[in-house]
């Protein structure tokens, strides 16, 4: 299997090189998405860095954190010495595993994703060092409440005892989220639950197939999926507990939480705030890409953030959140520390690998 994996990573980051040597918009192959258990990697790590090609995992295309680590790799080529190409894979604990094994060097994962895998819980079969997976900076927060159409007799989260309600796909960060939500509440079992693509889900709560869904919001703004449904079904948020915000997070620290308002959603009163289970995304590096290279990629990516804002939304509030979507379960990179430290932008409750 893994040398399955490591040729269709080697494809597809033929085909990524290819479109950013030609000027093209930067692109890459799929590997399969899968919901099983993420294996032990046993693998030597390739060196990386001292400029070699720096290989980063990303999502399924169009997502948030594809759409992101193509822009980075975009501006990064084109403003530094330093050589990125982009691999699409089914997500953060894949692409941890895959800087394991060494078949990547960098790439994306969720905090959510970050802490499974230091703690050896599932999708994870063991602990993963720390040194595979040292964080570089956050780029995005997703609330994740779950959403019911406004016309929906549904109006918190105990009431979706005995319901019908749609999730991501099944290996999703998000779906691992709600999970836990939904355990806090005491429903997990009480519920019946089917798994959509994130537009399937949103047809399927307008056509009446499911009586919820989850809803996201990156970096406060609505995932295109729920623009698309307010158009003709208004939705509503469900309220979380402050109670069941302390026990997500205890059960997994990388949790966090958003607070949502009537500017996130038309239907939350004015005035009134809505609480939220949240997973970040963060850019993460293997230990032995160098300092130096990390160090040109935070700081360009700071320096040029104007440019990448041109390019992507998701960068409008990348000074905020370059931090504050971080976890302090994991170390930084020290070359990304050195970046964030010296533009004024780390904070000391964070750790730097080595230090």
């Amino acid at each position: 299997m893994r040398k399955v994996v490591s040729v269709a990573l080697s494809c597809a980051m033929v085909l990524s090189l290819a479109a950013c040597s030609s000027g093209g918009a930067i692109t890459a192959g799929n590997t399969a998405e899968s919901s099983a258990p993420v294996a032990d990697s046993t693998q030597a790590a390739a060196p990386a860095g001292n400029g070699d090609i720096l290989s980063f995992g990303t999502g399924s295309v169009g997502g948030t954190d594809n759409v992101v680590l193509e822009a980075l790799s975009s501006v990064v080529n084109s403003n530094t010495d330093l050589r990125t190409s982009t691999v699409t894979t089914s997500g953060g604990a894949e692409i941890i595993s895959l800087i394991d094994s060494g078949d990547l060097q960098a790439g994306y994962s969720g905090t959510i994703d970050l802490v499974n895998a230091k703690n050896g819980a599932e999708p994870f079969s063991v602990a993963i060092p720390e040194e595979d997976m040292l964080q570089g900076f956050g780029f995005v927060t997703w609330a994740l409440p779950i959403v019911v159409l406004d016309k929906s007799d549904i109006k918190t989260y105990e009431d979706l005892e005995g319901k019908h309600i749609g999730f991501p796909p099944a290996a999703s960060s998000s779906t691992m989220v709600l999970n836990l939500v939904l355990d806090a509440y005491g429903i997990k079992d009480k519920v019946k639950v089917d798994y959509f693509t994130w537009s399937e889900g949103y047809t399927a709560l307008k056509d009446g197939r499911i009586d919820a869904f989850v809803g996201s919001y990156a970096n406060g703004s609505p995932i295109s999926g729920i623009v698309e449904t307010e158009a003709t079904n208004p939705i509503r948020i469900l309220n979380m507990s402050s109670e069941v915000e302390k026990k997500v997070k205890g059960m997994n620290s990388g949790i966090g939480s958003a607070i949502l308002t009537s500017e996130e959603c038309a239907t939350i009163p004015a005035g009134e705030t809505y609480l939220a289970a949240a997973n970040s995304g963060v850019v993460i590096f293997k230990a032995d890409v160098s300092e130096d290279d990390v160090y040109k990629y935070t700081k360009c990516a700071i320096d040029h953030v104007e440019d990448l804002k041109k390019i992507s939304a998701y960068f409008d509030k990348f000074n905020d959140v370059a931090m504050k979507a971080c976890t302090e379960d994991i170390p930084f990179h020290p070359g990304a520390a050195k970046a964030l430290k010296e533009a004024n932008m780390w904070s000391d409750n964070f750790r730097v690998y080595g230090e």
